[in-house]
């Protein structure tokens, strides 16, 4: 009985921690007999290199005739890609607000990882936040002067907080605003049973797959409140194939340690986002340490908005509309100030 319970903590962490809103929602074997579908987010140009020369794809939606009222540089979750902030930037780009969106290393939208067959692996997670901050710098040489504000979503969520921190530390671009979109908390918070497990595996397998097998179904919601949806996200072309390795895991955690330091230092308006039925967070087993990461962020500014039958991805289910307004809304609130 007890190794029983055990087993099955150790499976609904590995959800958690996955941020698998992400991860196609779809039984690893069910991706064998289905045909796979077209690509959400066509993988190409533009892209933009990073100082070591990694090529990553990133989108951007703008005003078409006029500068900018604000600009919003996005990170995606695990397994997202950059066309995952879409409903975000089509909108916003109608109130004046362009958004950039920048894919993450390892996964669809790294062109040079595609290149060479590696997706799923990293070397270190460090340089997650080391491409956020210079595609950051990118996006504000591009538009000088005009306010900045970062958005991550999932796992994107806890580089965006660590780039916030180094940028206010180091002297870099100061963001008006952190918009934090389902952070994924529970790699924030593992189990040390957990922790200990994935270094072990690391150690011994580096460049096995964790994915021999599914760890959320595609007959409920996962992602979003549509299990259409789900399925079809997780069948695209998108999907890193055949899976990711433990030492891409085994980084996501450490990502998710330095998450919780750089919380500690968000002293700039934040803006927090979930969903109540969102089984990686405030639904799920993330939900303690949901609790935890309000409870350490300093900022005298920071909201948090709690959307009704949301799940881990707001901008793709019935919430995408009032999700995107009020981001919107908080944005404009603070350049009128």
């Amino acid at each position: 009985m007890l190794e029983g319970i055990c087993r099955q903590r150790i499976r609904l962490v590995l959800l958690c921690a996955l941020a698998l809103a992400a991860t196609g929602c779809v039984h690893h074997e069910r991706h064998r007999r289905l045909r796979l579908g077209p690509a959400l987010c066509p993988e190409g140009p533009p892209s933009w290199s990073a100082s070591d020369g990694r090529r990553l794809a990133y989108r951007k939606w703008a005003p078409a005739s006029a500068e900018p009222r604000a600009v919003i540089v996005a990170a995606p979750g695990w397994n997202g890609t950059a066309c995952d902030a879409e409903p975000l930037g089509r909108r916003l780009a109608k109130r004046g607000i362009a958004v950039y969106s920048v894919s993450m290393r390892g996964q669809h939208g790294d062109l040079s990882a595609a290149a060479r067959r590696a997706k799923g692996n990293v070397d270190s997670g460090q340089l997650w936040e080391s491409d956020l901050a210079e595609f950051t710098e990118w996006v504000h040489r591009r538009h000088p002067g005009t306010p900045l504000f970062l958005y991550g979503q999932s796992m994107g969520a806890l580089t965006t907080m660590l780039v916030s921190m180094h940028e206010e530390r180091d002297g870099g671009v100061k963001p008006r605003g952190v918009i934090l979109h389902s952070p994924a908390v529970a790699m924030m918070y593992p189990w040390p049973v957990v922790r200990v497990f994935t270094d072990g595996m690391r150690a011994l397998y580096p460049h096995r797959l964790l994915f021999s097998i599914g760890l959320i179904p595609g007959d409920k919601p996962a992602l979003t409140n549509n299990p259409k949806f789900d399925l079809y996200w997780g069948v695209s072309r998108d999907r890193v194939r055949p899976g990711y390795t433990w030492a891409f895991f085994d980084e996501s955690l450490r990502l998710g340690a330095r998450a919780r330091n750089a919380a500690e230092h968000l002293h700039r308006p934040v803006l927090v986002l979930t969903g109540d039925q969102d089984p990686i967070g405030t639904a799920g087993v993330g939900q303690e340490a949901f609790a935890r990461l309000m409870r350490i962020i300093p900022s005298p500014e920071k909201q948090r908005r709690r959307f009704p039958n949301g799940y881990h991805d707001l901008f793709h289910d019935s919430n995408a509309e009032a999700a995107v307004k009020c981001i919107g809304d908080w944005v404009e609130e603070i350049l009128r100030r």
